[in-house]
This record gives structure tokens, sequence and C-alpha cells, in this order.
């Protein structure tokens, strides 16, 4: 059949001002895609393509015509995108070559130039399978495009608001939140333009509602997301009928709605179905609203809502919403080529639907293994499409794979073979997902993001630990639950050595621009540290991961320590264990995992480890006990004194004696014995057990009388193997240099008298700093010049929970955050011990298993020891309680960790003395101290040697 004759400039014209007259909903899209088709006498996409393309070659190159000609061509690709994404995205070469004649011979007016890079953009941006390298690719264009034309132009406009919306998706496609949040601001700034119609502002108002659900539901914000999800529906009320975006927004705010209700269910125990009702029309109707558009943005649109629709299915544990969004992604599917990106993420949750369908019981009993098997098979393919851990689903399929064989093998109670196959499947799938968790918490940029994903991943590795538990698998526990803990702190720890990894590997160029990306802390125009940069961004750490995954570094990125080096540090600090305390969760019983210094794991067994109907979950919700120092204590007998909480008091009391009948006790009785001396134990507490002082739990003596854990054991505390591995191999100071600081902000008086007792008993020759000069910078610039240094601080310890400083200390006109000690390029090689005589200075801020606290923070900026805070701490008795650990180690020589026990036992000491030289500001206290009161001893903890 002869071709059709068509002219290419009224075929552009045509297009534009059919776009025009019809707007943007689904009749424009089928009817542009089809307009090009028909004009061109081609029935698909990818004939339009060739034939273009192949008239286009025929031309004499190099010319006017033929630069012309290629733009013309390179501006309706998109166009034809809407029908068949691929059959763009497969010819990237013939692309390349438009794109070159356009630049090179097309016209030379600056706006024609910046449409060059602008439509590539653009084609990228509608290509809904492009991998993060095509869309980084796409990103560096519109820059490009941006650098020629002017800032306040239309075209400018145009161009940033594509830029925002490419960074989104590839941040959406490959994890990295900070640049999906800076993406999310550029849009509403943008959306704020008069630029805009009214139509398009709403949808644009919409989708950024949409965004900012995702956000918040990521913070785990109920009542942001409920306030987004009202906006979002709003805007899709405000929507035409027929507007091609509609059901995709309508999609989000199921999902949106879903993730409320299952919040709310996790912090009340109680789902509600109203919270999470559908907004979605009947499966027909839906059908009807996109059989008018062409197949590649039908496809598209129905993933979208099948994704949506699934979302809501299982958080709602609907089997019917599960069923339809089934049924629509096989129709999408179908509409896709094999090799399409978005196949892998539709088999994902094709898998996802069947396994929780069998979960949920739906059909009947002989449908849930066949329902079971075809999820199986489902999330194998996603696998094998996805390729491997480079891929931004690999994660997700693993842990949902894993999960799949887990519940296959539970279910095979008839053939214990295969059970035991399904069973060591879910582990090996489960150690894999781990490890990929771990590197999305590298990926972020920001202790906030890290912690975000940190928390997925921590819960994820928790829960496959209990798999390994459950099924004698030890070792594999060790390492998921030490994979789960410190993500943040272990990515800080490795972000100082990426530059010297680099360089090794041949490249330096990429080695600079980390170091040139790095956080350094700027001055404030009073001279004050003002908050630090948050380092390089997700897209250069997706560069440097995909380098050095692939290197030799692999191991010291992803791996947690071989048992063997976890055994090495527990001889080098002369303990006897490390203990892992995992609480309770459904079937599965609390657990201390046990390893020795010969490299041993033993399991201990604890069923009345659990946190909910504890007397955890008691003092969880009384408060610990104390207060903040906020103002100098009175005597305890003077009128008016402020006083610990007496509910709090109590609950801590009952909480030791729970911790040491349910834990300690058992765990003692494991622990050797040594000749003249007590045994010494690591903890790493998971989840909430990290808000026990475990080392002030109650447990029977050898007499049979009541005696706390630190009379019978040395216990120190860590965030995880790493931690240890890393602080074991610090070498011991040399001379030991002093810094104190008390009281800058002038309202601690006592916190004060104990600053200047422990510099003229114990360091005269050191640097003391008080109201008048314990700035930010004095600190840190002491802290970048010591070698050998000791640091006492005697001032307010804030945490606040989720925010950018999640935990502080206030010196004089400033603070010094956890976060500018971990995010800082900054370590402070020989700093021996940090003494953090302040509130709440060893509680996290960050969720509990990223152990993320000022005493952590200090300890990964490279202190070999730290002393933290668990509660607000009394000014009175922690004066004595700080003091007397700087004596056991100056007059006695005494490890930080064995010297603050040796405070604490004399604390306990009914009949205590003073020591010789004990300033006489402290010596009337020294009656005064209650040995029964918890809150003035018990609160500080210890880390490291």
């Amino acid at each position: 059949m002869p071709e059709i004759p068509y002219d290419l400039n009224a075929v552009t014209w045509e297009v534009k001002d059919t776009w025009e007259r019809l707007g943007t909903g689904s009749e424009a899209l089928a009817r542009v895609t089809s307009l090009v088709c028909e004009r061109l006498g081609c029935a698909t996409a990818d004939a339009a393509f060739d034939r273009m393309y192949r008239d286009w070659r025929a031309l004499p190159r190099a010319t006017v015509m033929s630069g012309m000609r290629a733009g013309q061509i390179l501006s309706l690709l998109p166009m034809l995108q809407f029908d068949r994404a691929d059959a763009v995205a497969r010819r990237r070469a013939e692309r390349e070559e438009l794109l070159r004649e356009l630049r090179e011979h097309g016209p030379q007016e600056v706006r024609w130039q910046a449409n060059v890079p602008g439509l590539s953009a653009l084609t990228a941006l509608r290509d809904t399978g492009a991998g993060p390298a095509a869309l980084e690719e796409a990103l560096a264009r519109v820059d490009e495009a941006m650098s020629l034309v002017e800032s306040r132009s239309p075209e400018h406009f145009a161009f940033r608001t594509t830029h925002a919306s490419l960074r989104a998706q590839l941040a959406q496609l490959s994890g990295g939140e900070d640049d999906f949040d800076s993406a999310v601001e550029d849009l509403a700034e943008l959306a704020e333009s008069p630029l805009w119609e009214d139509e398009d502002r709403v949808v644009l108002a919409g989708q950024l509602a949409a965004f900012r659900g995702r956000q918040a539901a990521r913070r785990q914000d109920e009542a942001a997301l409920a306030e987004h999800i009202a906006v979002l529906d709003g805007c899709v009320a405000r929507m035409p009928a027929e507007h091609a975006d509609r059901p995709a927004l309508r999609a989000n705010l199921d999902t949106m709605r879903a993730h409320l209700a299952a919040l709310q269910g996790m912090r009340t125990g109680r789902f509600d179905p109203e919270l999470a009702q559908s907004a979605a029309p009947p499966l027909e109707e839906l059908r009807r609203e996109l059989d008018v558009l062409p197949d590649d943005a039908r496809a598209d649109r129905l993933g979208e809502v099948a994704i949506g629709r699934g979302g809501h299915g299982m958080l709602a544990r609907d089997p019917v919403r599960l069923s339809e969004a089934v049924e629509l992604l096989h129709e999408a599917m179908e509409l896709l080529e094999p090799g399409d990106e978005r196949w892998t993420r539709y088999a994902l949750v094709l898998g996802v639907s069947h396994v929780v369908l069998a979960a949920l019981g739906a059909g009947s009993a002989a449908d849930r293994p066949v329902l079971l098997d075809q999820g199986i098979a489902w999330l194998d393919h996603a696998r094998r499409q996805a390729g491997g851990p480079e891929h931004p689903l690999w994660h997700n399929i693993t842990q949902s794979l894993a999960r799949a064989c887990r519940m296959r093998g539970d279910a095979q109670v008839a053939d214990r073979r295969a059970a035991r196959l399904n069973r060591d499947a879910s582990r090996r799938l489960g150690m894999e997902g781990v490890r990929t968790g771990a590197r999305g918490v590298l990926l972020q940029s920001g202790t906030g993001h890290a912690a975000d994903t940190g928390r997925h991943a921590a819960w994820h590795a928790l829960e496959v630990a209990r798999w390994c538990l459950a099924d004698g698998a030890y070792e594999d526990a060790v390492r998921a639950l030490d994979a789960g803990r410190g993500g943040v702190l272990h990515a800080a720890t490795v972000a100082v050595t990426v530059p010297d990894m680099l360089a090794g590997l041949g490249h330096p160029d990429l080695a600079r621009e980390w170091r040139g990306a790095g956080a350094v802390v700027p001055e404030s125009a009073a001279g004050l540290p003002a908050p630090a940069a948050q380092g390089p961004s997700s897209r250069l750490r997706r560069r440097v991961l995909d380098v050095l995954a692939a290197s030799p570094h692999q191991r010291r990125l992803l791996e947690v320590p071989a048992l063997s080096e976890t055994a090495a540090a527990l001889r080098a600090l002369g303990a006897d264990a490390l203990v892992y305390l995992v609480p309770a969760e459904e079937d599965h019983p609390g657990a201390a995992v046990v390893v020795a210094p010969d490299g041993s794991v033993r399991y201990l067994r604890l069923p009345g480890l659990v946190v909910d109907g504890s007397p955890l979950a008691e003092y969880r919700d009384v408060g610990a006990p104390g207060r903040d120092a906020g103002r100098p204590p009175a005597h305890p007998a003077a009128a008016g004194a402020a006083r610990p909480s007496a509910d709090g008091r109590a609950a801590l009391e009952r909480l030791c004696d729970w911790a040491g009948a349910t834990v300690m006790e058992p765990l003692l009785r494991q622990l050797p014995r040594r000749l003249g001396g007590v045994p010494s134990v690591v903890l790493v507490p998971m989840a909430e057990l990290g808000m026990v002082p475990w080392h002030a739990a109650r447990v029977r003596g050898r007499r049979g009388r009541y005696r706390y854990v630190c009379q019978e054991a040395r216990v120190s505390y860590v965030p995880s193997a790493r931690v240890l591995c890393e602080v074991a191999a610090r070498p011991a100071a040399g001379a030991r240099q002093a810094l104190v600081v008390g009281d800058p902000t002038r309202d601690l008086p006592h916190a004060g008298e104990e600053a200047r007792a422990v510099h003229a008993a114990f360091h005269p020759g050191g640097v003391l700093l008080g109201p008048g000069d314990a700035t930010p910078r004095a600190v840190t610039e002491w802290l970048r010049g010591q070698r050998g240094g000791l640091l006492h601080l005697a001032c307010h310890g804030v945490v606040r929970p989720g925010e950018r400083h999640s935990a502080y200390l206030e010196l004089l006109g400033g603070r010094l955050a956890a976060e500018e000690l971990t995010e800082s390029a900054d370590r402070f090689g020989g700093l021996d011990v940090v003494l953090l005589a302040a509130c709440r200075t060893n509680v996290s801020g960050r969720g509990y298993d990223e152990a993320y606290s000022l005493a952590t923070a200090f300890l990964v900026a490279g202190a070999r020891s730290v002393v933290g805070s668990l509660w607000p701490v009394p000014d009175e008795a922690t004066s004595l309680l700080m003091y007397m650990t700087h004596h056991y180690m100056a007059r006695e020589g005494q490890t930080p960790g064995r010297a603050l026990r040796s405070a604490q036992l004399w604390m306990l000491d009914e009949g205590r003395q003073a020591p010789p030289g004990m300033p006489g500001a402290l010596l009337p206290r020294v009656r005064r101290i209650d040995a029964g009161d918890l809150a003035g001893w018990a609160g500080f903890t210890h880390l490291g040697w």
C-alpha cells in the first residue's frame, strides 16, 4: 500500500491547535496521538516514528531545514509516547542524532537552542519507564536549558517546572528523600505563579497534596496527613470529570486514607474502616473513563489506579479491593511490552496482592495455597526483571518474597521437608533484604531522611532475626539484629572514609566531588555555628554507591562485622558478652542473644520480655522521674521544692523490678563468674527496650537479698556491634587534655559548682568555660585541636524527636547538636572520654533502634568512651555522681565505665564518705542524697571503653 504524503509543518500546528482546543482531558490525549499517526498514514506509534526519522534522513544534512525538521520530530515524540512509550525509549541513538542536528544546524536563536535540551527532558518526563540514568541525563539538559533563557521568562518557568517534576520522579524511583522534599518545595513555590491556568493550578495543588501526604506518611504524622487528604479531596472534586489526571489523583487519595487509618490503628490498636473509605468509582465506571486513552497512557493510568486500589486493600484488609487491583494490573500489563520498566513494578504489586489475599483467607481453603503460589511466582518474576540490588525496587521485592516464603513454610505443616526449604529460603531472602535496606539508609542525605528510611529497615531486620531465632539459626540472627541498628550512625561513620575509598579505586574526580559536598558547619554572622549542611545529595550518593558496591569496599558499606570481629572487640574491651535484648512479638517470645568472646552465640528464651501490658508500658506512659534542670533545686526539706513525679518514681521502681526478674536474673546466670570480680556485659536493647536502665534492674543476690545489677556486674551499652568494633579499634589516648563546661546559660548553678569542682580537683591545667565563654564555637574548636581529650559538659540537654536537630546541648548563644557532630566532616581523633552531665543525653530523638543521641553522636565523632543520661537528671545528685566519676578515673586510674559504676555504687552506699579534697560546696549533699532514689544515679549510662 503506497504511503500517503504529509506536511510536518501542518501536523505540528494541527497538534498544537487540537491540544489548545481540547485541553488536558482524556479525549485530548487520545486525539493528539491518533492525529499524528493518521496524518502520517501509520497504524502505530512505532511506524510513525520510523517514517519521520527515515524521511528526515533522506533530507540534505547540515542545513537549517534538516535542523528545523529534527526539532519538529522531537516536538511530536511526547504525543507518540502516550500510545507507546517504548517506541521513543528504544530509539535513544536516533533521538540523540536528531538533537545534535537541531543543536548544530537549527536556528541559533536562544529560545530555539533552549528548546533542544528542553524537548529531550520532556520526553524523559513522559516516559514512566525511564530509569535513574535517563532521568539524570534529562535533568542535566534542563539545567542547560535554564541557563540559556532569562530567569524571569515563561520559558524559564516551564523549565523549572519540568526540572522539579523530574526530580520528584527520580526520587520516587530511587528513594532519595532529600531530592523528593526539595522538588516538592520547588513545585509549591512554582504553584504560586500567575502563569498557571485555573484548571492546571487545581491539578498541581492536588499533586502537591499527594506528594505532601507521602511525606507525612513517611514521618508518621497523622495530623499533617489528614490535612493533605482534605486538600486533595477538594482538588479532585473541582477537577473536570474527564481530566486525564483525575483517576491517578483519586487513587492517591485512597492510599492516603488507608495510610491514615493504619497510622491511627498503630497508635490506638483499632483500625477504623470508615476512615479508610475509598473514593474510587466502581470498576466498570473506571474502565469507561480510561478506555478512551491511548494505549500507553491507559496502561499507565490503569497501573496507578491498581496500585492505589491494592495499597488501600492491603491496609484496609479488603479482599474485594485487592481482587480489583489484580484485574486492573493484568489489563495494564497486556498493554505493555515485556521489557517495559513498569512490568517490574506491576509484577511486585501483583505478587503482594496475591499473598495478602491468601493471608486474608480469600476464596476457599483449596484456593489459598494456589493464591500464595501465584504470589510467589509473580514476586520471583519481578525479582528476575529487577536484576539485582542496584534496582530501586529490589529491596521491596526481596522483602515481600521472603515473607511469602515464610508464610508458605509455616502453612506446610504436613510436609516437613517443604516447610524447611521454604523457611530456609525466607531467611536467605530476608538477609538479602536486610543488606539492601542498609543501602537505602546510606543513600539518604541528611539525618532525618536516613532515620525515616532506617526505621523501616530496622523493622524488617528484627522480623528476619525472629525467623532466624525460631529456626535455630542464631548466627544469622545476630547479623540481622545488628543490621537493623544505628543505620544513621553507620552512615555517618562510613561517610568520612568515602573519599579515600574512591581515590583508591581510581575515581579522584568523584572523591573531590564528595569532599566538596561534605557537611561543613558554616558560621553565622555572630561567629557561632549555624545548622550544618546535610552532606552529599542522594543523587551523588547513588553514583558513589554504584561504584563502591562493585568493589571490595562493599562489605564495609553493607555488611555487619563477622562474629570473629565482634569477639575480638569484646576481648579488647575485657567484656564477657555482647547481648541483644529482643522483645516478644506475637508468636515469637522475647529473647537474649548472647555473643561470647570466643565468637559463639547462645539463645536465651525470655517469655516475659513483652512491651505492651508490662511495667515498661506503664513507665512509657507515665514518663521518667526527675525534671528538666531549668532552675536550681531547693533542699528537699525546703517549702515549695520541686520533687520528681511520685508516679514516675513508682513506675521506674516497678520497671527495674520487672527488668531484673524477667531478663537480668536469667541472663546473669548465663555469664561466667570471674575470680575476685564481676562479669562484664555490653547490652544492645532492641526497640523500646532502649528506655530501660538495665544496670539498675533489681535482682536477687547470693544470699537472697535484692541488689541492683550494677552491684553484680559491669554493664555498658552500645548501639551495635559495628560501633563496638569501631570503638574497640581506637587506641588509648596519651597525655590527657581537658575541657570542662559548666552552666553556660546562667540558670544551672549546681552545674556551675560541679564544673568548677571537677576542674579544680582533677584538671587544674585544663580549660574551664562558663557563662561568659562557653559558646558552641569554643567547644568545637577545642575538639578539633585536642589530642587525648576529656570533655565534661554540665549544661542543658534537650531532645526534640523528629526535628532537624533532634538532640542538642544548650551553650552560650547557641546549640551543639548531635546532627552537627555526625554530619560534619570533622572527626575528633584521640578524644578519650566525654561526660554529658545533662538531661536525656542518651535518649534517641530518631527512633529506638537508631539509638541516635548526643552520647552516640560523640561516640561516632571519635570519642572512646561516653557517659550519657536517660532522663531529666536532678542537679544535686548529678553533681555528686559526676564528681565521684572523675575521682575514680583520676585518683584510682579506673576506665570511664568502671569509674561510673564505682560512683553509682558509692551513691548506693548509705554510709558513703566524701573523699579527701571534695570541695565544700558539695560536702553537704553527701549525706542528703537518698540511696533509694533511682532518679539520682540510675539514669546515667556508659558507652564504649
